[in-house]
């Protein structure tokens, strides 16, 4: 049953998401026509794929020539870390039906994740909450990729405009966002950290990203020993 009060607070959750994917869509788009993908081609990735990163990916091996195995196994990688997003939501989705649930995580993404859970801190999790922030910022996400497709054939360089660091910008704002105390600030120090000795230790691009699944679970495990001290 839809509640229309959760229904449109996850709308209005989204539009921060939203507006965060309206650069890295339209330079996804961009890009993909760079490559020689077609408008069809880059909305149905976004439609199909969700994934910035993952289809950002694509493009760099695309544009480097390189195989479809390549782009489906960096991806598989790259997303691993969907599996801890997932798992640390479910204890809060009891209330929510296991089918509905899994249909509307297809939505699930860094910036979904980050608001969702912020939220649920407070709030029960709804199927209607769920619904309205994943579709929104999903149509949002879809939107912009097709614009940057169509207008992509107006636009040499995307680094002019600054649209280069619309990722890390919203990494960066993401952090900012979720970090509530002492500890999550240091464990994001120390996740971060690793990344960097990691990727100094093994630089290569396949590696980076396993680099970044270690990592992650290295500084998940040690901040349910530093959550307990501070």
């Amino acid at each position: 049953m839809i509640k229309n009060e959760e229904l449109l607070t996850g709308i209005k959750d989204a539009f921060p998401i939203v507006l965060g994917y309206l650069p890295l869509g339209f330079a996804f788009g961009v890009l993909a026509n760079q490559v020689g993908m077609t408008v069809f081609q880059a909305g149905l990735m976004s439609l199909m794929c969700f994934t910035g990163a993952g289809q950002y990916i694509a493009i760099g091996v695309m544009q480097a020539g390189g195989a479809i195995f390549t782009i489906i196994m960096a991806n598989l990688l790259v997303n691993l870390r969907y599996l801890l997003f997932a798992t640390s939501m479910v204890p809060h989705l009891k209330n929510v039906p296991p089918s509905l649930a899994t249909l509307l995580s297809y939505g699930l993404t860094d910036e979904t994740y980050a608001v969702a859970m912020t939220r649920y801190q407070n709030h029960e999790a709804t199927a209607s909450y769920m619904a309205g922030l994943n579709i929104t910022s999903h149509i949002g996400w879809i939107s912009s990729s097709l614009a940057g497709a169509i207008l992509g054939t107006f636009i040499s360089n995307t680094d002019k405009i600054g649209l280069n660091f619309a990722l890390p910008a919203m990494y960066i704002c993401l952090l900012v966002f979720v970090v509530g105390k002492r500890s999550d600030a240091l464990v994001a120090g120390i996740s971060a950290t690793l990344c960097l000795l990691f990727g100094f230790i093994f630089p290569s691009t396949m590696a980076n990203m396993s680099n970044i699944i270690i990592a992650t679970m290295i500084a998940a495990t040690l901040g349910v020993v530093i959550d307990e001290r501070y």
